[in-house]
């Protein structure tokens, strides 16, 4: 929040941000590094989070920069149209965020089965971006692909910039996991998602006082699961060769096998690394299907699984290489047309010790040298450009 002691600094200091919503991407993207770098004036800049928009003339002329994640509303028009007027004044710089796809590409929204397509209305997100993203002195995203198919949809875009998703140490920074010193015998393996990654039934309603029409009901999808992964949980869960936890939500696919599954209810984003920590997997699966949307996503997963210790197997494509998960260890990689005998070969030879701990050496070294701290110097520096129209160093 903006007080006395954001305000008392000397110069252009101020980075305004207006985050999307609380979800899990609004910290991933601003908060989380709000959090960090508002505690260490030494950075020279403070992000303070706004709860609603301010035109107040102490606060712009304090302005470095203004972010405002996904603005794609209809009243972002008037809001970017107001800051972009004012923006001779006061000279700060106007930067968009996006971490997803909520626009048309190539004829493709978001999933159907993915619960976020119920709230965006992907004809009218894009014709807001054709009106406000050219405002923008830089957009940032947190993808290649993202940046990609950005910049064909809206050529007139000034500059767009990679920033990938990164973990806060002061969150995710537990002790080092030891290898292990013998092979993996009913290890345990983790399924984090949310309902994103696929569709619950919801029964039909009758006619009612409250409802007149009824309610006809939503049809499950089996969405990122619509493949081998799904038959690969239930069949190892029955034959009792894995500990299966799910985190998140249960999807409507593992009901037959809920009383032999661990279920873990959603946290919050704060809580939900110590969950993860706390439960000490041996490994996290992150299926997924072949769509321009799970193009646009970044590698996360992998990477929390790396702060964790927990060996990830991730869903590459075999028909393109824009998986996500085209960079994690490729003894780890399980193409989307898997079979479950493949899942099988490629995850059994995973529990083999010597196997084992060298993908977990692998990730340890990833995450250390390839600057996936919130706190390394390589992401600090990536913010230092994004809020100062000077630098050029990260296009």
């Amino acid at each position: 929040m903006l007080n006395a002691n954001t305000m008392n600094m000397d110069g252009k200091n101020l980075v305004l941000i207006y985050v999307g919503d609380s979800s899990g991407c609004s910290h991933v993207r601003l908060r989380y590094n709000s959090v960090w770098y508002a505690g260490h004036e030494h950075f020279g800049f403070t992000p303070v989070i706004l709860p609603f928009p301010t035109f107040d003339s102490q606060y712009l002329a304090r302005a470095k920069a203004i972010v405002i994640q996904r603005p794609v509303s209809p009243g972002h028009i008037d809001l970017v149209r107001r800051y972009k007027a004012l923006q001779p004044k006061f000279g700060y710089k106007l930067v968009s965020e996006f971490d997803d796809q909520v626009w048309e590409i190539d004829g493709q929204g978001i999933p159907e089965y993915n619960t976020a397509s119920i709230h965006f209305d992907i004809k009218g997100t894009t014709a807001v971006c054709e009106q406000t993203l050219p405002l923008f002195d830089e957009c940032v995203v947190s993808t290649d692909y993202l940046k990609m198919k950005l910049l064909e949809r809206f050529p007139t875009i000034k500059k767009c910039t990679v920033i990938k998703n990164v973990v806060p140490r002061y969150l995710w920074n537990y002790p080092r996991k030891e290898n292990i010193t013998a092979d993996l015998v009913k290890p345990t393996v983790l399924y984090s998602g949310s309902p994103c990654h696929y569709r619950n039934p919801v029964p039909a309603r009758q006619p009612s006082k409250e409802e007149p029409n009824g309610f006809p009901g939503i049809t499950p999808l089996k969405g990122d699961m619509n493949n081998a992964w799904c038959d690969w949980v239930i069949k190892n869960v029955k034959e009792d060769k894995i500990n299966f936890i799910v985190m998140g939500a249960l999807p409507w696919f593992w009901e037959p096998i809920k009383d032999k599954i661990k279920f873990i209810p959603w946290a919050d984003s704060q809580t939900y690394p110590r969950l993860v920590q706390q439960e000490r997997a041996d490994f996290q699966i992150a299926p997924l299907v072949n769509n321009v949307f799970n193009k646009c996503k970044s590698a996360l997963r992998h990477t929390e699984s790396c702060a964790a210790g927990t060996v990830l197997l991730g869903t590459v494509f075999h028909e393109d290489k824009w998986s996500p998960y085209e960079e994690i260890n490729p003894k780890c990689k399980v193409l989307d047309n898997a079979t479950v005998e493949d899942i099988d070969k490629i995850f059994f030879n995973l529990c083999k010790k010597d196997n084992y701990n060298e993908v977990l050496n692998w990730q340890y070294d990833f995450i250390n040298n390839n600057g996936y701290w919130l706190e390394s110097n390589t992401h600090l520096q990536q913010w230092l450009c994004m809020i100062d129209s000077g630098n050029d160093k990260f296009i």
